[in-house]
């Protein structure tokens, strides 16, 4: 089965592997996406034909064939969804010189969509065009309707990538789009913006759904969040192969602090996509008196000295890390707006050997960054960790005068250090800064263009690792076989058992499913048991028989609820059967399995 949302990928493939090749150019899918997925890592620079001979394969430690791999090459080259040039490296010792397969050609582009979303400024949309490689084409950028509602900005977005999308193509009917990648800040799930739980479980947008309707359907459309992005963007670089495959990338954003985990190789989502939010957990910092580690610490402090860092989190919550860490946050804590952060950040942080507000607000700051960059090392412990920060954050050269003469934007750099370094266990620390004295940081882009347009290859490159994940088939789709199954051979009691403890697994997660929407809205003091009992048998035969639409969903709850609140409501009974859906597709691929097996 392949779902709704990756139609457009499928179809791509069909063009590349017909549904019956002649012998001779047979090859299938998971070998055309191993040889997308190491030029990707190599673009744009590509590699030689001896380098893939070397490197791809299926993922086992073993590698394809000479006559295995020719066949993708040759597919994917006929498909335009590679290309080729010659490498003269001198005079010519005769036979074909070497040659090198590079990542796309003229005739295939992708879109990366940047959403701008912010409480004090206008919404913005930077649209680009770009090759396979990531390389950009087009960049066009404008500003969104002043309307919140998620339905709205989708048409408009949709509207807008369509125009770019049409332009590029124009006068080219061979010239195709891979899909539309877009970038949202916040929380984000399978293509659905997600409301705040704290508040009240809400329904989730279906931002991914909404655009594809709005482009007119057909393409794919892929959503992430801004750091997740970020996180995948470092794993499609050449020195990947040198780092190791668990890592972690946290950012701090004029607004708001983010973080994308690396597990495995792969981006690390959480069950609902809410994993890597540092920005939310609860801190409690004293200025303290700045210090290198292991000097005493001052813990006093004068109450009534920090509204600002007070004041609540954007969640409604007090006490989180982005009440403290954040740009906005310490330019309003010392009286000032956001655009004097940079002159802020350059004022001593001591004056002779009094602490300077700008010093005592920037080493407080940085402390509550420092110490939920602990918490993540502890429950992540990545090899890695590239934190990045604002310019004026970013460009310190730390360790090289006393902590007395360091600017307020040193001291920061120094609290988060200080922090891993007092409190990270055993060797966290040492892992994340791959043994050098501190962290790697880069600075994040500040410039009007440079940033939208930074982010928006990002959701690109998100189009071509969904794209490779089809392929590979390692994402939601499973693909349903051809090949008769023959007698059923006997079960053995221990198959039987396990069979059994699945069945347990499903059942718990489409609970989870029903509690999440509670499609009658029900829930109050009530029990689930107690509420939806016949209605979640009904679902575990439909998820199990592969009988699921929204049809079949339609006809059981209309024979149990009579008025239906799900079935007035097109929209959420649409979102709660591609919720459905989506589970049925793990079910069906084994996915959906007891923790302890």
């Amino acid at each position: 089965m392949v779902t709704s949302g990756h139609i457009g990928f499928e179809e791509h493939l069909s063009k590349v592997v017909p549904s019956d090749p002649k012998p001779s150019e047979k090859v299938s899918q998971q070998v055309l996406g191993a040889v997308l997925q190491e030029l990707a890592i190599a673009a744009p620079d590509g590699c030689l034909r001896s380098d893939l001979l070397r490197r791809v394969g299926p993922g086992d430690g073993s590698t394809y064939s000479a006559a295995t791999l020719s066949k993708a090459l040759a597919a994917l080259e006929k498909a335009h969804l590679i290309s080729k040039r010659a490498v003269y490296t001198g005079p010519s010792s005769g036979g074909r010189p070497p040659e090198r397969y590079m990542l796309g050609s003229h005739l295939w582009a992708m879109v990366g969509v940047h959403i701008s979303i912010s409480h004090n400024r206008l919404h913005t949309v930077t649209c680009t065009i770009r090759d396979l490689s990531a390389r950009l084409i087009q960049s066009q950028s404008r500003t969104l309707a002043e309307d919140k509602d998620w339905a709205q900005i989708a048409e408009q977005v949709g509207d807008f990538a369509k125009q770019m999308t049409m332009q590029w193509q124009d006068g080219r009917s061979d010239a195709r789009i891979l899909g539309v990648g877009v970038e949202v800040p916040g929380h984000v799930h399978r293509g659905k913006v997600m409301e705040a739980p704290h508040s009240g479980w809400k329904q989730a947008a279906p931002l991914a759904d909404d655009i594809r309707k709005a482009l007119g359907g057909g393409l794919t459309v892929v959503l992430d969040n801004d750091v997740n992005l970020i996180a995948l963007r470092e794993m499609y670089r050449p020195d990947r192969r040198t780092r190791a495959e668990d890592g972690a990338v946290v950012a701090v954003f004029d607004e708001g602090v983010g973080a994308g985990l690396i597990v495995g190789g792969h981006v690390h989502r959480g069950h609902r996509g809410a994993a890597g939010e540092p920005g939310h957990n609860a801190v409690f910092v004293d200025a303290g008196i700045p210090r290198l580690p292991g000097e005493a610490s001052d813990a006093s402090r004068t109450t009534g000295t920090y509204p600002t860092f007070s004041d609540p989190c954007t969640c409604g919550r007090s006490h989180h890390i982005d009440c403290y860490a954040i740009p906005e946050r310490i330019a309003g804590e010392l009286g000032h707006p956001l655009t004097e952060f940079a002159r802020l950040a350059g004022e001593p942080g001591y004056d002779g050997t009094k602490l300077t507000p700008a010093g005592k607000a920037f080493w407080t700051a940085g402390a509550a960054l420092g110490h939920g960059i602990v918490s993540l090392l502890h429950a992540h412990n990545p090899g890695w960790l590239l934190l990045l920060l604002p310019p004026a954050l970013a460009e310190v050269e730390l360790g090289t005068t006393p902590l007395s003469r360091q600017t307020a934007a040193a001291l920061y750099r120094q609290a988060i250090e200080t922090a891993i370094d007092e409190h990270a266990f055993s060797s966290t620390g040492f892992d994340a800064r791959r043994g050098n004295p501190h962290l790697e940081v880069r600075p994040t882009a500040d410039d009007p263009a440079g940033g939208p347009e930074k982010a928006a290859r990002n959701a690109a490159v998100r189009v071509l690792d969904d794209f490779i994940a089809h392929a590979l088939k390692k994402d939601e789709c499973v693909r349903e076989s051809s090949v008769d199954a023959g007698p059923a051979a006997p079960v053995r009691l221990d198959e039987r058992q396990l069979a059994k403890e699945r069945q347990l697994a499903l059942t718990k997660e489409l609970r989870e499913i029903l509690k999440a929407y509670d499609p009658e809205r029900l829930l109050r003091a009530e029990s689930l048991a107690d509420q939806y009992y016949t209605e979640e048998h009904g679902l575990l035969r439909l998820v199990m028989d592969k009988k699921l639409d929204s049809q079949s969903v339609r006809e059981l709850w209309s024979s149990s609820f009579r008025p239906s609140k799900l079935l007035v409501d097109d929209n959420k009974l649409s979102a709660f059967t591609r919720e459905l859906v989506t589970l049925q597709a793990r079910w069906n691929s084994g996915r959906v399995a007891p923790v302890n097996r």
